[in-house]
């Protein structure tokens, strides 16, 4: 069974989509916007502990326990924008993983021999732009409905140790990089359940299809804002169906989340 984890060659690559997007968010938030008292932003940073499964083209199974993320991640970005003006709103989620782990693992159980997994690695981004509409905003609570796409892209680093067939014969390795991209369109609500006090319930749900066959999330928790900024803790779920063509045939991060949201 192979043990998945996370890598950087793809940062630059997708650094330009990020900062394409952050660009956009940024013109809203000039002086002149400012001046008209009329936009508002937030800054979500935040930081997700899910267990990540992992279903292969050929039906192979893994996951990534939580204690693995703690011990073997690398680099965990984390953090969504968000633009107000009225009841329309811009908003982008962005989510970079990187983890590194060791193995020794057998890739042929009818020869435990003959090739063991030395390491393998991978790395994802997954970004979600979308634009809302709020459709209900009273004291009780606030609902928006919103359309975007989400963006997913990630890349394997394994290498392969092959023992000798024959006695004295040198052992030898592989390296293989293999990677999947993928765009789909999104529709989905958000919305806050405001409670007694400064305590309120945020969720979210969005699914959505493209290039894969089916992805879609969710994500409620309970908060507390204070002046200028709220606390949030919560759990998420995120899945991906992304066909049988790819080498990744299913993906799925779930657990539980906490953050601080900045609101301007």
């Amino acid at each position: 069974m192979y043990l998945l984890v996370f890598g950087m060659r793809s940062i630059l690559t997708h650094s330009r989509l990020l900062l394409s997007w952050s660009l956009v968010v940024s013109l809203f938030l000039t002086d002149a916007a400012i001046a008209e008292d009329e936009w508002g932003a937030d800054l979500n940073i935040y930081g997700w502990l899910p267990i990540i499964s992992i279903e292969l083209e050929d039906g192979t199974k893994d996951e990534i326990t939580r204690g693995d993320i703690l011990d073997d991640f690398d680099i965990a970005a984390l953090w969504s924008v968000r633009a107000r003006k009225g009841s329309w709103s811009l908003t982008s989620d962005f989510i970079y993983l990187d983890i590194s782990k060791k193995s020794d693992v057998s890739l042929f159980s009818l020869a435990p021999g003959l090739a063991r997994l030395d390491e393998a690695g991978f790395n994802a981004w997954i970004i979600t732009p979308n634009v809302g509409y709020t459709i209900l905003d009273n004291d009780r609570q606030k609902i928006d409905l919103y359309a975007g796409a989400r963006y997913f892209r990630i890349e394997f680093d394994v290498t392969i140790d092959i023992d000798p067939i024959t006695p004295g014969e040198p052992s030898s390795s592989r390296k293989e990089s293999p990677s999947v991209s993928q765009w789909d369109g999104i529709v989905g609500a958000r919305g806050r359940y405001h409670l007694p006090g400064k305590w309120f319930i945020p969720y979210s749900v969005n699914a959505g299809t493209g290039e894969s066959d089916l992805t879609w999330g969710a994500q409620a928790g309970i908060g507390y804002k204070y002046s200028g900024l709220s606390a949030v803790l919560g759990w998420r779920y995120l899945t991906y169906d992304v066909g049988s063509d790819n080498i990744i045939k299913e993906l799925t991060l779930n657990g539980p989340f906490a953050g601080v949201v900045f609101h301007w």
